[in-house]
């Protein structure tokens, strides 16, 4: 039986993680002038986990009001945690338990991080995660997008180590594998190792089911009118709101 995945990400993910890698991670080159956020308004971080990326955010943007959207409790508890440490950021940050589809948001937003999140949205979901976008956005402001994991595998991506890290006598260890689960979805399972001296002395798997999407697909679901597209580099996209159409009378 698996371990639940957001548990597991809340003990090893930032151990895993820190200090980030500028060769790969994905908070290192983080394009935010290309992105054009509107600074003077609040932004906002979808699907945050334990707060590197709002950390990261409220740094750039040092007078912005910080709205941090994260419906898992245990990556919550730390990301609450990263903010109550950081007294240039606790007066300014709200911390929020819902979904993007249900949370409270104030109207004209700056700009708002997307990082993975839509690839574990159904299609209705996703439907309505951008009129909500749109309905909380300025004119002009972005979603900078993570680009796609690339849809489903045509065939098993074989178990593989994709990062290890350090913390006294141990060593963690995080080993990846993904199939095809049928219906659109790939199934994904982690398996986290710690080693003492080189031998384990503990594991734990997860296994989670997300929508194969890949990016075509994401991008053509986006209303055109609503949203323009601009492709930054190989690992981001702006997804800019643009100012909606209206009549015009003469």
């Amino acid at each position: 039986m698996a371990d639940d995945d957001n548990a597991a990400w809340a003990e090893f993910g930032d151990t895993l993680r820190l200090p980030i890698d500028e060769e790969s991670d994905y908070l290192f080159g983080i394009p935010w002038k290309q992105a054009a956020f509107i600074g003077d308004r609040p932004l906002i971080d979808i699907g945050c986990g334990s707060g590197l990326t709002t950390v990261a955010l409220a740094d750039r943007f040092p007078s912005a009001e910080i709205l941090a959207v994260e419906p898992d409790p245990l990556t919550r508890s730390l990301l609450m945690l990263r903010v109550a440490e950081r007294a240039e950021m606790r007066s300014r940050t709200t911390v929020l338990a819902e979904s993007i589809l249900d949370v409270w948001l104030p109207p004209n937003c700056g700009g708002a991080l997307l990082f993975n999140v839509i690839y574990f949205l159904g299609g209705r979901a996703r439907d309505a995660f951008w009129t909500r976008m749109a309905d909380v956005l300025a004119p002009g402001a972005p979603i900078l997008m993570s680009r796609s994991y690339g849809g489903v595998p045509n065939e098993p991506v074989e178990r593989h180590l994709v990062k290890s890290a350090t913390m006294g006598h141990h060593e963690y260890q995080r080993w990846f594998e993904a199939h095809p689960a049928g219906d659109g979805r790939v199934e994904i399972t982690n398996t986290y190792l710690v080693l003492r001296d080189g031998e384990q002395v503990r594991s734990v798997r997860t296994r989670d089911t997300a929508f194969g999407l890949d990016e075509e697909l994401i991008l053509s679901e986006i209303p055109i009118g609503k949203f323009s597209i601009e492709e930054i580099d190989e690992k981001y996209i702006a997804v800019r709101r643009q100012q909606d159409l209206g009549r015009v009378r003469r």
